[in-house]
């Protein structure tokens, strides 16, 4: 009696099903959670808009990505104001005391959740690193 060879196909079957179960959850990743900013919702800020006329863009809220110069003041209820660069342009930053948990150094670059009060100041609602 011949014996039979082995069939190898259930292998390549096993294999073929890991590699599309990790091309699912690498796809998932991407489109559900990967991207890099964290408010892409949220409208970009104007920087020119704002140069131009800061009184339009009172009430709303932009996201805001740009690299802290240098801080202007801290004041006694610990708010800080920064001078941060967006676009080549450099415009005041307030950052209040609530988020005075995260350490801002010059020359880091940040991403701001930004709205714009009834003086037309920049206030900071929430800061992440990229």
């Amino acid at each position: 009696m011949a014996r039979r060879a082995s069939s190898s196909s259930p292998n390549f079957k096993m294999i073929g099903a890991g590699v599309g179960v990790l091309a699912f959850l690498a796809g998932g990743y991407l489109i559900l959670g990967g991207t890099q900013d964290p408010y892409r919702t949220t409208s970009p800020f104007p920087v020119k808009d704002y140069l131009e006329n800061a009184n339009s863009l009172r009430g709303n809220t932009y996201r805001l990505e740009a690299q802290v110069d240098k801080t202007l003041e801290v004041s006694p209820d610990s708010s800080r104001l920064l001078s941060v660069e967006s676009s080549g342009d450099l415009i005041p930053l307030l950052v209040p005391s609530k988020l005075n948990a995260m350490n801002i150094e010059r020359g880091q670059k940040l991403h701001f959740k930004v709205q714009i009060n009834e003086k037309g100041l920049v206030v900071a609602s929430d800061i992440r690193r990229p």
